[in-house]
């Protein structure tokens, strides 16, 4: 029994442990089950499924930004949209166009809009950015230095700038362009983070480029061109070119931009020679195999050329105020002519000379004269052209006014002005006032403007012109250079104030640094090497006498001249003063000046021709100029000619001579800004008298006017690729002594393209060609036996320095008697405008 009780006891100790087992086994099971729920329960609270939720208008409360290093709160919160106070469905648009609106700036690359507080009408909102790296510095690996350089430019990467992606895209589009537009294919560029400061949230970047393969343009055909040869359209091109022998210094490579202005040049040149209907109908670039493996770009282009047009007749339809011989003057066009479409629209809108047909009108007051031309094609090649003209009333100018001119008074501006108020309108007034001022060089010309505002109820025209002061119309020259062993080093210092103001010269208040703005000009200047050589010389003109365009002017020069080691000495002092008044006939392009000079030379020993001992002149030199240039500097159209008569005569006590001198040169614009310039001189000495001839008005040519100034006692002419000077100068020979000429010739034709403009510099490469020679008397002149060089050149002009004019010259000829050899090369330098 003993062991049936204890037995019963066991299974009543294991029912207990049992159920106690089970007891806590349930309630484990009761807890976890209640965790997993809370947990649910609680997730689902963070973190809910908008498509599950029912949205609901709430008020925004508040919004805060938070991971911000450098943008401010309120320019995040007002990028984003959302405004405190606003209305918004939640779930809504208005959060996903918030995160979208401030990743579309670029500027962060993880953007979060995060509810921290809700109500069951208000919500509270967070705003989590975080901000892209800012650029630490970058490098460039794989082109050459230059290279380097120019992207470095080129790139819009300063330090401190946001790199997004965007910026990163743009620089590698960038530096693709920049090698395709230099010939290279497929450019590969890598950007690689080398250093990122966490931290600061700085980052630095290395573009390491591979620049590919520079292919040049090695063969241009085309197909469908029956009139003209492959050749011949080649040429037409002009932007594009094959690499061949002759032109193996440049590479002539490929890019897009350069293509289509090509492709615009060879329909134009279709234009022009009648084919109105030219096409290009299929066009292609592609890479072949070019020779010794060597690949090569080819371009192809198929073309339609059509029929080639010819005027057959031209009619005009409501033109009273010129008749139809008139403007058929001005179209130059007559029947069987080939319609040449560019000189066409020019002849009727605008051409050089101004005898178009726009012209012919608008320089009469007919500002609101409307044509329109009908063109209608008849047999097959023929054309029938008609006009209907509206001429309207004439216009005149009302309000005639400008800004800009903070240094200029108005009254020197106004007084250049052709528009004047109540004239009749005339578009050739409004470019003559532009050149007038530009000529005066105290503006920017290229950025002088005129705006026309035209009143068609009244018939009046309004002028507005827009200036902008140069910085560089007053100079400093200073200069040196070496007179050789008998003069030694020489200095020279020059001042130009071209735009100076006499009667404000005693008001304290206009010294800035000195008084200016009435444009006048005024000039001090000295040379001088040790006690060897001394030169002083003073200006002042006047352009503008008491109110009218009469010019006024003085000047006053001493030279001193002793070499070293020698009885060899000369002075000069001039003294002159001139007045000038501007013509009207033949046109107001001419002006006419009267010039009374006296001079004093004195002179120890024999130079030439030239006797020892003190000689005074009293000379009257009349003169006529036109200039039509459209710059001082650098001129691109128009043409300057003079012609002067100095006239010495024989008066007791005084040396008698008389002089004439013819000066022409002519600026023609070729294409684009390369412009042609050519010109001549002549002229001739002579005297009254076998008495008292003066002997310092012979021609020696050679050298520039600045390297002449040694040489003051002789007439000296520029001519490049000759020294000058003495023992360098172009000049009969008598018993191996240079005695300069009666006569002389001068002959110059020269290339030029403006590199750079801009008003702190402004630099003028060029090629030339100069001719010229002195010569004893009428029996041995012969214009075409000269001295001749070729070479080239540049003028920089500097504001502060004025015009400079740098030449390398070969010499095609030599200078007999002298050691200037022909064969050889001769560097010049000199300051001041040719033209």
């Amino acid at each position: 029994m003993l062991k049936s009780s204890t037995h019963k006891h066991s299974n009543n100790i294991y029912q207990v442990i049992f159920k106690s087992n089970y007891s806590i086994l349930s309630l484990f099971l009761v807890i976890g089950l209640l965790s997993v729920l809370s947990v649910q329960t609680s997730y689902s609270q963070v973190t809910p499924n908008p498509t599950q939720q029912t949205p609901q208008e709430l008020r925004i409360n508040s919004i805060e930004v938070v991971g911000l290093e450098t943008r401010s709160p309120a320019f995040i919160i007002a990028t984003s949209g959302l405004t405190i106070g606003e209305t918004i469905l939640v779930p809504g648009e208005a959060i996903g166009q918030a995160i979208r609106r401030l990743f579309n700036t670029g500027l962060f690359s993880d953007v979060k809009v995060v509810q921290v507080n809700r109500t069951s009408t208000e919500i509270d909102l967070e705003i989590r950015v975080v901000e892209e790296p800012r650029l630490e510095r970058f490098d460039i690996v794989g082109p050459r230095r230059s290279q380097r350089r120019d992207l470095r430019e080129k790139l819009p990467l300063p330090s401190g700038f946001v790199v997004t992606e965007s910026a990163r895209n743009q620089s590698i589009n960038i530096i693709k362009r920049y090698f395709e537009e230099r010939g290279y294919r497929n450019t590969e560029v890598e950007i690689v983070e080398v250093d990122r400061d966490e931290l600061r949230n700085r980052v630095s970047l290395e573009f390491r480029v591979d620049r590919g393969q520079r292919i040049q343009i090695r063969d241009i055909t085309f197909e469908g061109n029956e009139s003209f040869s492959d050749r011949r359209l080649r040429r037409s091109l002009r932007e594009i070119k094959r690499t061949n022998l002759w032109r193996s210094l440049t590479r002539q490579t490929f890019d897009r931009d350069s293509f289509e202005e090509a492709q615009e040049n060879l329909l134009n040149f279709y234009r022009s020679n009648g084919f109105r209907d030219i096409r290009i109908v299929e066009d292609s670039v592609f890479v072949y195999q070019h020779s010794n493996r060597r690949e090569g770009i080819g371009v192809f282009m198929r073309i339609e050329e059509g029929p080639q047009y010819f005027v057959r007749n031209i009619e005009f339809e409501g033109n009273t105020v010129f008749t139809e011989e008139q403007l058929l003057e001005s179209l130059d066009f007559e029947k069987g002519d080939v319609f040449d479409e560019e000189r066409f629209m020019s002849n009727v809108q605008q051409n050089r000379r101004e005898t178009d047909i726009f012209s012919r009108y608008y320089n009469t007051g007919y500002v609101f004269f409307q044509i329109e031309e009908d063109i209608r094609v008849v047999e097959g090649d023929s054309l029938d052209i008609f006009f209907t003209i509206v001429e309207d009333e004439q216009a005149r100018f009302n309000r005639v006014d400008f800004v800009g001119n903070t240094k200029t008074n108005d009254h020197v501006v106004r007084r250049n002005l052709r528009t004047v108020p109540g004239q009749l309108f005339s578009r050739s007034s409004i470019q003559r006032s532009i050149r007038e001022l530009a000529q005066l060089g105290y503006f920017v010309p290229e950025n002088i403007m005129p705006n026309v505002d035209t009143n068609f109820e009244d018939k009046t025209v309004d002028i507005f012109y827009t200036l902008d002061e140069s910085t560089g119309s007053d100079n400093f020259e200073l200069s040196g250079g070496f007179g050789g062993r008998q003069l030694g080093v020489i200095l020279s210092a020059r001042v130009n104030f071209n735009n100076f103001s006499a009667r404000n010269f005693f008001d304290g208040s206009a010294w800035r640094p000195l008084p200016s703005g009435d444009g006048q000009r005024l000039s001090l200047g000295v040379q001088l090497t040790g006690t060897g050589f001394r030169s002083y010389n003073f200006g002042f003109q006047e352009p503008w006498m008491f109110g009218r365009p009469n010019s006024f002017g003085i000047n006053a020069s001493y030279s001193y001249l002793q070499f070293r080691n020698t009885n060899e000495r000369f002075e000069n002092l001039s003294v002159s003063t001139s007045l000038g008044r501007r013509l009207t006939w033949p046109d107001d392009f001419f002006t006419q000046f009267t010039i009374l000079r006296f001079q004093l030379f004195d002179t120890i020993q024999q130079r030439g021709l030239i006797e020892p001992g003190r000689a005074y002149t009293l000379s009257a030199t009349l003169g006529i100029e036109r200039n039509s240039t459209d710059m001082p500097i650098s001129p691109t159209s128009g043409s300057r000619f003079s012609a002067t008569l100095e006239l010495a005569p024989p008066l007791p006590g005084f040396q008698q001579f008389y002089q004439g001198e013819v000066k022409f040169t002519q600026h023609i614009p070729i294409v684009g800004r390369l412009v042609a310039s050519s010109g001549f001189e002549y002229g001739y000495l002579g005297w009254f008298s076998d008495d008292n001839q003066s002997q310092y008005q012979r021609y020696f040519l050679g050298g520039t006017a600045l390297q002449q100034q040694q040489t003051f006692f002789e007439n000296n002419v520029d001519l490049k690729g000759f020294p000058g000077g003495r023992n360098g100068s172009i000049s009969p020979i008598d018993g191996n002594v240079a005695i300069g000429g009666r006569i002389y010739s001068k002959y110059v034709s020269e290339l030029r393209i403006p590199a750079v403009t801009s008003e702190q510099i402004q630099l003028i490469p060029y090629v030339f060609f100069e001719a010229g020679n002195s010569y004893r008397d009428f029996n041995e002149f012969d214009p075409f036996n000269v001295k001749r060089s070729v070479g080239f050149g540049t003028r920089i002009f500097l504001p502060i320095l004025g015009l400079i004019d740098l030449s390398y010259g070969y010499r095609l000829d030599g200078i007999p008697g002298t050691g200037v050899q022909s064969g050889q090369w001769e560097f010049l330098f000199n300051i001041g405008s040719p033209f």
